[in-house]
């Protein structure tokens, strides 16, 4: 991937469509080891789509592949995409039997005017701004995320944006009631490259800087969801025992996304025979510590 907040894009698509069909990341083209960012073909004897993807979904409702830019390519780039998903198709067409052809739908922050120009894309009727099109043999549509009009039903898709779309749609999830599904979908991959920027402050950029500053309260947010939903689940124990069970949900929620699967039995053990004050002390740690070990430091 080219950049972290491509990856975030990858991450998130990949996790609203798992359960609707297989999905495949860095799928290879085997031409020339290239890989295509994501290839999807619904599943009708899996999950629907489910609707509050909005024009996510629309997109994605036929055979895909995804192509993320969260810096604006340049029309070699664009052409080089082309090029790469035609030898894909070619990959495709060997299998047995042969899938139906995927649409590349290329997903750019910006507007990449030479690629728009030079490969004749034009805006795509029946659907919103910032959707274009190119000949059809091209098998080949282009999203530019900041032309997107600013609706819910373009959200998710506005996360893959750079700059001002990307903090606009952070504060419009995060405005989202805790039910949401775009914030449930959203938010634990949010918090994912958030660690991952804290984890390496050497090789911050000043967007990254920017993704940490309006960001900083998702743990926070994360943190009283679980303490309510655990309170409502304890009540019959006492509200201080629901307390408890939330804090020690959203540690272990933050422990997996750091640590992955070295989180054992063990682990969660600890969490769970800790007093409310430890809690506190490991959920603030977890965002710093490079270690299990110096997270549970005395």
């Amino acid at each position: 991937m080219r950049t972290r907040f491509d990856q975030l894009a990858k991450q998130l698509t990949r996790a609203a469509l798992a359960a609707c069909g297989p999905v495949e990341t860095d799928a290879e083209a085997p031409a020339d080891p290239r890989r295509i960012d994501l290839y999807f073909e619904p599943d009708a004897a899996r999950a629907p789509i489910p609707s509050f993807l909005g024009l996510l979904g629309r997109i994605t409702a036929a055979p895909s592949t995804l192509e993320f830019f969260h810096n604006t390519p340049g029309g070699d780039e664009l052409a080089d995409c082309i090029i790469k998903h035609g030898q894909f198709r070619h990959y495709l067409a060997l299998r047995e039997p042969p899938p139906p052809v995927p649409t590349l739908w290329v997903i750019s922050s910006g507007r990449p005017d030479g690629g728009i120009e030079g490969l004749r894309l034009r805006r795509t009727k029946g659907w919103p701004v910032g959707i274009y099109d190119g000949p059809s043999l091209l098998w080949t549509r282009l999203v530019v995320v900041s032309e997107l009009p600013v609706v819910r039903n373009t959200l998710l898709l506005r996360l893959f944006g750079a700059g001002r779309v990307l903090t606009q749609a952070i504060a419009q999830l995060k405005a989202l009631g805790p039910d949401a599904p775009e914030r449930r979908l959203a938010l634990p991959i949010l918090l994912r490259l958030r660690l991952e920027i804290l984890a390496d402050p050497d090789d911050q950029t000043l967007e990254d800087q920017e993704f940490l500053m309006h960001t900083q309260d998702i743990v926070e947010s994360w943190r009283q969801e679980a303490i309510q939903e655990g309170v409502k689940q304890g009540v019959k124990q006492g509200i201080e025992q629901g307390v408890k069970q939330g804090e020690s949900t959203v540690l272990l929620r933050l422990l997996r996304q750091r640590f992955g699967s070295a989180v054992d039995a063990h682990v969660e053990r600890r969490v769970a025979t800790a007093s409310i004050e430890q809690l506190d002390t490991w959920t603030t740690r977890v965002l710093t510590a490079t270690s299990l070990a110096e997270l549970f430091a005395d």
